[in-house]
């Protein structure tokens, strides 16, 4: 038995020691460059292939599965230090790659798709796969989308090896932006802060109506902060909220929907966000820090959705507040370790210093005030965990990013980029209002089977053009698309968070689906709020209308909660939900018209609603007594 157990544990040291040094070398980096950028990329994709491969050799149910994945990380190798070698003879024949450097540039393209379809699931390998044959034979495609035709040297030097494609712009964005990040996340929950975080949450929920379930809210809002991943999300905090809220009388499939809702809005949340953020800046051309500042106030309005319903929902089941006892110590105890690090990186982001550099003295500082303090002093073994998880994370997405980058090459070379815009722009005429309908429902669909990431990249690169040209201003463009490749963690029917929700709470998926919308219906029209006023994203505009619109948004999302639950303060009749329904409606009019009449409309509705509500509630109450 002794024995059978030794190769996993001989593994399990291998993953520590590669993650470890991927760790070390990209912390030494930010401090002194000894390498070019492009060889830069070479050494993060070589060290993500390597450690994506040993990580699938760890899942695998027999040593036998083994063989193929040792042969992917010798390819993986082999390419990696053919390419640094042969580094200065690459650099010289972009586009013309000799015998050698094909074969090298297929196998480089090769070893990163397989990785990704081992590290994310099919989907965005196949569709990858799918440009890169139109780079090969879209000459021979009829209406309209055909191209001038390549020879395949060209193809492949331009997807790998010519520095470009797979070692292009997306993973420089994981190499410079996003690893470092992974990495602090990982320690983060080696460090106490998760129980931190659920501490502070439990403290709200024994103020707020509900109770256990704020718990959830507030704590995976703090946790998808550094985690970037809504199931990762899930896994972590649901299993601790989601039998809590099931043992205070939530149903399986609320419980399941509020951890899922909770979760997923970590991607949206400030300062780190998901890595969609950081390829959004790359896209936009703008410091991270524009897109930190701008997502804002629709995380807000996102969690202000959620919580809301939470306490609707609350009161409508009549589900007590939180009796779990609040360890205050704790909290005084271990907030240091979590606020200080990230405080320190809000400032250094908004000082406008590189990513890198501001996650590397974040980790130094968490690593700092986590061993001052015997009580969350970690271990050796706990420590390289804390590495080794990171890493994980931060590999998987640098792999991911490489495949996104043949999509995206493709995209460019070919034109077809260009001729999507053409043609989303002649289907809909100019009409702004199908066109976002439609980009909703591609980044839902593609949200489905591919991280998101991926669903926003493609969305971003193929869509969004035509949006800016229909007038969008381009950062509203980009988060519309963002927001909905994120949301769509909760639609089915291929809703991961949903799925891992389900997982732990034992209940129906597709109810639990149905009260996620419910919950999240905030998410749902953000993203069109950000369009027809995009002073929500705090860029441009009046400051009264921007005041005006935030309102109006408040106001919007109160009111299709009362409608969605049946109940706000009290239960409400369908007089009521029409009321709200109108209140709604009329909001939503003002931010796409900017009229003030609507909002003297909506503003007295509304107030005159909450004292119809307040007043049966007040009358309800004396019945009881």
């Amino acid at each position: 038995m002794e024995q059978e157990k030794s190769p996993s544990k001989v593994l399990d040291v291998i993953i520590g020691a590669v993650a470890l040094l991927m760790v070390v070398y990209h912390l030494s980096i930010t401090q002194h460059i000894f390498t070019s950028a492009i060889e830069n990329l070479v050494i993060h994709l070589g060290f993500a292939l390597v450690l994506v491969y040993l990580l699938s050799m760890k899942k695998a149910k027999s040593k036998k599965a083994w063989f193929l994945p040792l042969l992917l990380i010798a390819a993986s190798l082999t390419v990696t230090v053919y390419i640094i070698a042969f580094f200065s003879h690459l650099e010289e024949v972009p586009g013309m790659p000799n015998p050698t450097d094909f074969v090298m540039g297929i196998i480089l393209i090769v070893v990163v798709v397989e990785a990704t379809r081992r590290a994310w699931g099919l989907t965005l390998p196949l569709i990858a796969i799918i440009f890169a044959a139109y780079f090969f034979f879209g000459q021979h495609l009829p209406w309209g989308l055909t191209h001038p035709p390549f020879l395949p040297k060209f193809i492949v030097s331009v997807l790998g090896i010519g520095f470009s494609g797979v070692l292009g712009d997306f993973t420089a964005v994981s190499a410079n932006f996003i690893f470092l990040f992974m990495v602090f996340g990982g320690l983060l929950q080696i460090s106490g802060a998760l129980e931190l975080i659920l501490e502070i949450g439990k403290a709200a929920g024994k103020v707020l109506a509900g109770g256990p379930a704020q718990t959830a809210v507030i704590g995976s809002s703090m946790v998808g902060m550094v985690s970037g991943s809504a199931v990762a999300n899930v896994v972590l905090t649901g299993s601790f909220t989601i039998p809590l809220m099931k043992n205070s009388g939530y149903r399986p499939e609320v419980a399941g929907a509020v951890e899922a809702c909770a979760s997923t809005g970590g991607q949206l949340m400030p300062p780190i966000m998901g890595a969609a953020a950081f390829i959004m800046a790359l896209l936009l051309g703008v410091p991270y820090v524009t897109v930190m500042v701008a997502a804002l106030i629709p995380v807000i309005l996102y969690y202000y959705s959620v919580g809301l319903g939470v306490e609707i929902i609350a009161r409508k089941d009549r589900i007590p507040p939180s009796k779990e006892p609040v360890n205050g110590k704790l909290i005084l105890s271990r907030a240091p370790s979590f606020l200080v690090p990230l405080g320190l990186i809000i400032v250094l982001l908004l000082m406008r210093y590189s990513p890198n550099y501001t996650a590397f003295y974040g980790i130094i500082a968490l690593l700092v005030l986590t061993f001052i303090r015997r009580s969350t002093r970690p271990s050796f073994s706990k420590l390289i965990q804390g590495f080794s998880e990171g890493a994980a994370s931060g590999a998987q997405i640098a792999v991911a990013c490489g495949t996104v980058g043949i999509i995206a090459q493709t995209l460019y070379t070919t034109g077809l980029g260009v001729k999507f815009t053409g043609i989303v722009e002649q289907l809909f005429a100019g009409n702004l209002f199908p066109a976002l309908l439609a980009t909703m429902i591609i980044s839902i669909i593609l949200g489905c089977g591919v991280p998101t990431l991926g669903a926003y990249v493609i969305v971003a690169l193929v869509v969004s053009p035509a949006l800016v040209r229909m007038g969008v201003p381009q950062l509203s463009a980009h988060f519309f698309a963002f927001y909905f490749a994120i949301i769509s963690a909760l639609t089915p029917p291929v809703a991961m968070a949903i799925l891992a929700a389900s997982a732990i709470a034992k209940g129906s998926y597709w109810k639990m689906g149905l009260e996620s919308v419910k919950l999240a219906i905030g998410g749902f029209i953000i993203p069109f709020l950000i369009i027809y006023s995009p002073v929500i994203l705090l860029h441009g505009g009046e400051p009264l209308d921007g005041v005006l619109s935030i309102l109006a948004s408040f106001l919007s999302i109160t009111s299709l909660s009362a409608l969605v639950h049946s109940y706000f303060l009290v239960r409400t009749g369908w007089l009521q939900r029409i009321a709200f329904a109108t209140c709604a409606g009329v909001s939503l009019a003002y931010i796409v018209t900017q009229n003030y009449i609507l909002m003297a409309v909506s503003i007295p509705l509304f107030i005159g609603l909450m004292v119809i509500q307040w007043n049966e509630r007040k009358r309800l109450k004396t019945i009881e007594a």
